[in-house]
């Protein structure tokens, strides 16, 4: 289990940390690590401290900060990935399983298929931060406001939408996906919710000229289909580029 945490800039100082209670806990009681255990803290925003415990209580675990570091962002493309209202559990899954896969930018998306209409963002920050300290990601992601179809569409970004009746898979499409990518570095991802896209919303998809693949000859869960699409983009186009 990672001993990777979140710590707050603001609670570090002249080398001397505290964490904050919910953090603490985790240390305490999840990891059970005691005083004199190393361990190492991000502030979410590409700084690592590498740090070690010199008082820990119930409610709050204090150190000293023995080096940082800063790590660089090089990512040659950004992924910005549309997020369904889909059913809580599933949503979870989705949410976690795309932030531990690297995904930079995520907006929930209100579909007019979606069996939601709300969302509960102290849960969704939660599950955000524990998916990166699990996967030990210095960059926490963009966590954007619920948002439209129509709203998140973004012109100047390379749009690739999956699609069931879609004839061609991702790899058809990599040849396209490239070309599309020369003069620009974000790629927005799209699955549809439960029910799929209405067809008020694939007229729009066909007006704005998304990219559209399919994921292989089986329906796939939106949950489901959401990994596979980051895990082939992520394989194809981030980690071999």
């Amino acid at each position: 289990m990672s001993n990777f945490s979140f710590i707050d800039k603001k609670n570090i100082k002249n080398s001397s940390f505290i964490l904050d209670e919910k953090e603490s806990h985790h240390i305490i009681s999840v990891l059970r690590l005691k005083e004199n255990s190393n361990l190492t803290l991000t502030d979410g925003q590409g700084k690592v401290y590498h740090a070690v415990i010199i008082e820990l209580n119930k409610k709050s675990v204090k150190g000293k900060i023995l080096r940082e570091e800063k790590i660089l962002n090089e990512q040659k493309y950004l992924i910005h990935l549309a997020l369904p209202l889909i059913k809580n559990n599933r949503f979870k899954i989705a949410l976690e399983k795309s932030v531990e896969l690297g995904v930079n930018e995520i907006t929930p998306i209100k579909f007019d298929k979606s069996v939601k209409s709300k969302i509960n963002y102290d849960k969704i920050h939660s599950i955000v931060h524990s998916a990166c300290k699990q996967s030990t990601r210095p960059y926490f992601p963009k966590l954007n406001k619920l948002k439209t179809f129509r709203e998140w569409y973004d012109s100047n970004a390379v749009n690739i939408v999956c699609l069931i009746d879609s004839e061609k898979t991702i790899l058809d499409q990599l040849d396209l996906i490239k070309s599309s990518l020369k003069n620009n570095h974000k790629i927005n991802l799209i699955v549809g919710p439960e029910g799929d896209f209405s067809e008020i919303e694939k007229k729009f998809i066909n007006e704005k000229n998304f990219i559209k693949v399919n994921l292989g000859g089986t329906i796939l869960r939106s949950e489901t289909a959401i990994v596979s699409f980051i895990s082939i983009i992520n394989e194809l186009l981030i980690n071999n580029d």
